[in-house]
């Protein structure tokens, strides 16, 4: 009887693609930003990603959802959901426009931050690093050969990531202030851009689609319910993994720079914030998870481009036709440009393409809870409670990113 019910899929147990959306959003924008908040703000802003992480949560739940029900990703859900009204080609636009930009900008904070860890171990100029990596990462994306490399560089970053959580606990705060940066939300014109920044490397924009289009196939011959509970524990467990590394990130931020008048200059100062784990090793080891966050989100995003984009227009998507590999490398030539032009800031570059993605989060949360809501029968429907909480996140969200854009305008105005 064992036996049997080991090989029954509807009671097997499997790994869905909740570490891979968690190592997709542990990339450089995730280091970069949580270390920057650490190092202006202590511990103040622990609450953007306890908030962060709940929501990523609660939309990522959804958007497997329904992956699992619809055996569809959520790009051919909207796609349907408008097919036969007048709004196909607005909506198609704004989504296309949407992903495009949002991706484009995370785009280049992967390669600048990778480029970055490369280069504090071998020397060069960040641009002629961008150059080498686009040019790789575009042969491995037209050759279809990344999967075995992307399998080592997540455990790379995985091996980073539980370096800054020895840090964290090495070196860890008061209780007090942790807690009361957990607990106690503040957010000032000051801190508003990191909040919407840290936001936006948490509940990653394509990773709604990456996910939904994973948990399809994933879970494709599984009974829906058997899905639906096992797809739940790997995405709460994954993330909420995906929020303590973040936590870390900016504690050990918090605790480097606490003395520090300077703050955080550039990516080389974060390998200071691993020295009380690593000791020595710390520049080394950061330089080579950061190189490695940065190339297996430069492989990811324009994967989970591809996916949204030939969706949303009715394509198959298959990563070896020429429509979809024209999206990715697409992605990957914008990204590299805006790299080469802005990269020679890279922490400054990393956090801003971490804001673009905290901005444009609305118009895709929107997207997928107005779907789950229409596409998904009752009986396999989200909680009212669950769907409650989505829209909170993207009514919270898009009021930040309203009032940064607001700031943005007024700061304009008076030059």
């Amino acid at each position: 009887m064992p036996d049997s019910v080991a090989e029954n899929p509807k009671a097997a147990y499997r790994f869905g693609p909740g570490l891979l959306v968690t190592a997709a959003f542990i990339g450089p924008g995730t280091v970069v930003t949580a270390s920057k908040a650490g190092a202006g703000f202590s511990c103040e802003l622990l609450w953007t990603i306890l908030f962060a992480s709940i929501g990523a949560i609660i939309l990522q739940l959804l958007a497997a959802r329904l992956g699992i029900v619809t055996k569809s990703g959520l790009g051919s859900a909207i796609r349907q959901s408008v097919a036969t009204s007048a709004w196909l080609i607005p909506v198609t636009l704004l989504v296309v426009a949407a992903i495009g930009v949002g991706n484009a900008a995370y785009q280049t904070g992967n390669l600048t931050g990778a480029a970055s860890g490369i280069q504090s171990i071998a020397g060069g100029s960040t641009n002629m690093w961008v150059v080498i990596i686009a040019v790789v990462t575009a042969g491995l994306l037209l050759i279809g050969r990344y999967k075995v490399l992307q399998s080592v560089l997540i455990g790379l970053v995985l091996l980073l990531s539980v370096s800054f959580l020895g840090a964290a606990i090495v070196r860890l705060p008061p209780a007090g202030q942790i807690l009361a940066g957990l607990l106690i939300p503040r957010v000032s014109i000051e801190s508003l851009t990191l909040v919407v920044a840290l936001i936006g490397t948490t509940i990653v924009p394509y990773n709604l689609f990456l996910h939904s289009s994973a948990a399809a196939d994933c879970w494709r011959d599984v009974e829906v319910a058997d899905a639906l509970r096992q797809s739940r524990w790997d995405t709460v467990a994954s993330i909420a993994l995906g929020g303590f590394v973040t936590a870390a990130i900016l504690v050990t931020a918090s605790a480097a720079f606490a003395d520090s008048t300077d703050g955080l200059a550039g990516t080389t100062d974060i390998a200071d914030q691993l020295r009380p784990a690593l000791g020595d090793f710390a520049g080394l080891a950061f330089a080579l998870g950061l190189f490695a966050a940065g190339i297996t989100s430069s492989i990811t995003a324009p994967l989970a481009t591809g996916y949204a984009v030939c969706g949303i227009l009715g394509w198959k998507p298959d990563t070896s036709s020429p429509r979809f590999r024209a999206i990715t490398l697409a992605v990957l030539l914008i990204g590299a440009l805006f790299a080469i032009r802005f990269g020679k800031s890279p922490v400054q570059t990393i956090v801003f393409s971490q804001l673009a993605n905290g901005i444009l989060l609305p118009v895709i949360a929107l997207f997928l809870i107005v779907i789950v809501t229409r596409q998904v029968n009752p009986t396999m429907r989200q909680g009212k409670l669950a769907l409650a909480a989505g829209w909170m996140v993207v009514i919270a969200v898009s009021a930040l990113g309203i009032w940064r854009i607001y700031a943005t305008i007024q700061s304009l105005l008076a030059t």
